[in-house]
């Protein structure tokens, strides 16, 4: 694959990736992070990729990865400061759905992204995740039951 080739593909799932770094990442700067470490990553092991059809989901799987990576280090990081009551940290509309998100367990978290989020299959999931089409769909199931309890109390 050459410069221009990857860089168009990369180009094509920029925003995909910052969604889906989303879904682990509280920080935008982690997310960043990850993203940009990810593609470093796959353009330094480009050459194991077996079939170009499944450069997307291998990428998508490198980042997963980095993600966890940048996980594991937050987690030996003890914060110097914290935020003052009421302070606003995610500027958005979508502030409440993004807060239920985070409440959900990572497993579940990520297949509620790559699915309703992103669109992947639940196929295609097990596929980037390693696991059974029967788990995705448990995980999805269990989920939506969370989120909905969560988003309903909320808004009641």
């Amino acid at each position: 694959m050459t410069k221009e080739e990857f860089g168009g593909r990369v180009t094509t799932l920029q925003n995909r990736l910052y969604r889906i770094a989303r879904g682990y990442l509280q920080s935008e700067h982690d997310c960043l992070d990850a993203v940009s470490e990810a593609i470093l990553k796959a353009w330094q092991k480009q050459a194991t990729v077996r079939d170009d059809r499944l450069f997307e989901t291998w990428l998508v799987r490198v980042l997963i990865r980095e993600c966890v990576n940048i996980q594991r280090k937050q987690k030996r990081v003890v914060p110097m400061e914290t935020l003052p009551e009421g302070a606003i940290t995610q500027p958005s509309d979508y502030a409440e759905l993004r807060e239920a998100l985070d409440c959900l367990p990572q497993e579940q978290r990520i297949a509620v992204v790559l699915h309703y989020m992103e669109g992947y299959s639940v196929a295609e999931i097990a596929s980037i995740l390693h696991t059974f089409t029967g788990t995705v769909s448990s995980r999805l199931h269990y989920a939506r039951l969370m989120l909905r309890s969560l988003l309903k109390e909320d808004f009641e």
